[in-house]
């Protein structure tokens, strides 16, 4: 199902969108849900499992310090079929199509991990500050596997931040202090921000360019979620090399020729 043209002009306008119908299944969903908990189990850290919120390590220190666990697997497709599937989900893809056209390539997926009481934040920032893709025109689909909202964890964003192209940012720095290698952040105004309250099951999806963040999980309840990162084929990364199908496979369309 595409969206209708009022959904993608108020993506376009404001640079997120919160999709209006449930984009998995409930047998779909609880499938993924269990795979998702055995991939973690599975994963030790420094092995595909990292913890964005403080350190590589998964000890009691985050707790005890307060940074919080935020947990992340990249590639979810290359590691279990049932995501594997998910990127191709025709549902996902027929959102992708509407926003960015018919000839789609995955850029890369990614589980995130808040675990209840614990979970840790992520601060403000624009997907393509890390990326550097270009055109910048990609779209990124925020699948909840739980159900979220401001307690547990879910999306912030500002509206219309897209619109800005791509600000400065700086090193995000973890509650020690110390400066993250992994994370960067940028200053927003918090008063624009808006949460995105997700049933499990649903989405919302917004523009590499828009600001965004989640806030730490302090709720009895675990926030798991999918994100899949969606680019028209022709997208080259910073050094102006085309992204290729070898990488990054081709989901829907044709390649250019």
């Amino acid at each position: 199902m595409k969206l209708k043209a009022a959904d993608v002009q108020a993506f376009q306008r404001e640079g997120y969108l919160k999709v209006p119908y449930q984009v998995i299944e409930e047998e779909y969903l609880q499938r993924l849900r269990r795979s998702y908990d055995t991939v973690f189990n599975d994963y030790e850290v420094g092995e595909g499992l990292r913890n964005l919120s403080k350190t590589e390590s998964k000890t009691e220190e985050a707790v005890e310090t307060n940074d919080g666990e935020m947990w992340q697997v990249m590639g979810m497709w290359k590691r279990n079929e049932d995501f594997r599937q998910l990127v191709y989900h025709k549902p996902l893809l027929d959102i992708a199509e509407s926003l960015i056209g018919g000839n789609i390539q995955l850029f890369q997926d990614q589980a995130l991990y808040k675990p209840a009481n614990i979970g840790g934040p992520i601060p403000w920032h624009q997907d393509n500050n890390y990326w550097h893709c270009q055109p910048a025109d990609l779209v990124s689909i925020w699948i909840a596997l739980d159900d979220t909202d401001e307690e547990n964890g879910c999306m912030n964003v500002i509206p219309g931040s897209h619109v800005s192209g791509a600000l400065e940012h700086s090193r995000a720095k973890a509650g020690d202090g110390n400066t993250s290698a992994i994370l960067m952040t940028s200053q927003v105004d918090d008063s624009k921000a808006v949460p995105i309250s997700l049933s499990m099951g649903y989405a919302m999806v917004h523009h590499c360019l828009t600001f965004h963040t989640t806030q730490p999980n302090y709720s009895r309840r675990d926030r798991r979620a999918m994100v899949i990162h969606y680019m028209p084929v022709g997208t080259r990364n910073g050094e102006g090399e085309l992204l290729n199908n070898n990488d990054y496979p081709l989901l829907r369309g044709k390649t250019d020729s």
